[in-house]
């Protein structure tokens, strides 16, 4: 299991709403960057020539219309020309989302709000000196964008029964309960400052507006104590088997497993299997 316990800021102050390029620093003529909102096509483009400069995301994780701010610098070679802040496409090829200018010295910063969710490979390319057709492509960076879903958990009542991937649902076990999502899949759920990302070990929920059950044990460690609005993000690897949990103030904790997990395996099915007699599934 994987736990990242430390906040998200998910609001970016001072930024106005839409799509914004702004340089680092001014021009040498004095004149700022300013955006293109992109078409959403693949823009023709040549092939970036050469790499170099630096890149960097900040915050690395955002939720759906919210803004993360694109930062860096180009070689100085390709300095006071315009920049293209690009997004990988699973076919390969790379999408313009937001246009805008470097700096004299080759620094930018490009604010850009996402309408995709998913782990996005980011780069940003420069046109070369004027007397060239040279492009430069800065190193890339991952953005995970999440997409905010309501959240419910459940187990009372079912604690001993197989779920519909085949697992026996106790108290302590990590997981969450998806309707299509395949067995094993890892989720990456956040909720007030804190993420964890933990393996679909069930099907559900069955209640209109909700997307995922959290079993006890996940809802307990995320804070979650009702029906609540959460970050989710389907994560790409090899499946999770799942782990269990232990409240520090647990009377039942194995020795050496206070307020943590178990090992995590990546063993596990990658579909879920017929649901067995007496299945629980899950319930809203």
């Amino acid at each position: 299991m994987v736990r990242a316990r430390t906040a998200i800021p998910w609001v970016i102050s001072g930024l106005c709403a839409g799509l914004l390029a702004v340089p680092a620093a001014a021009n040498a003529d004095g004149n700022g960057g300013t955006a293109a909102p992109s078409t959403g096509t693949p823009v023709t483009q040549q092939a970036p020539t050469s790499t170099g400069g630096a890149l960097a995301v900040d915050p690395s994780a955002v939720l759906q219309h919210q803004v993360a701010v694109v930062s860096g610098s180009v070689p100085v070679a390709g300095a006071a020309h315009g920049v293209s802040l690009q997004v990988r496409q699973d076919s390969g090829s790379w999408v313009t989302v937001v246009s805008g200018a470097a700096a004299a010295d080759g620094s930018f910063a490009i604010g850009w709000r996402t309408n995709r969710t998913g782990q996005l490979t980011l780069r940003v390319i420069s046109s070369g000196v004027a007397s060239t057709s040279s492009v430069t492509a800065t190193p890339q960076v991952t953005l995970s964008v999440y997409k905010q879903i309501v959240a419910t958990w459940y187990g009372p009542g079912f604690y001993g029964h197989r779920t519909a991937c085949g697992e026996r649902l106790t108290r302590h076990i990590v997981g969450v309960a998806d309707r299509t999502l395949p067995c094993g899949t890892p989720v990456s759920v956040s909720y007030n400052g804190h993420t964890l990302t933990l393996p679909v070990i069930d099907r559900g929920p069955y209640t209109n507006g909700v997307t995922i059950d959290l079993t006890h044990a996940a809802a307990q460690e995320l804070g979650v104590t009702e029906t609540v609005s959460v970050g989710m993000l389907s994560l790409t690897g090899p499946p999770l088997a799942p782990a269990d949990w232990f409240a520090p103030t647990s009377p039942t904790v194995p020795s050496g497993a206070s307020g943590a997990s178990g090992p995590t395996s990546i063993a596990g099915g990658a579909a879920a299997p017929a649901a067995p007699t007496g299945s629980t599934g899950t319930v809203g």
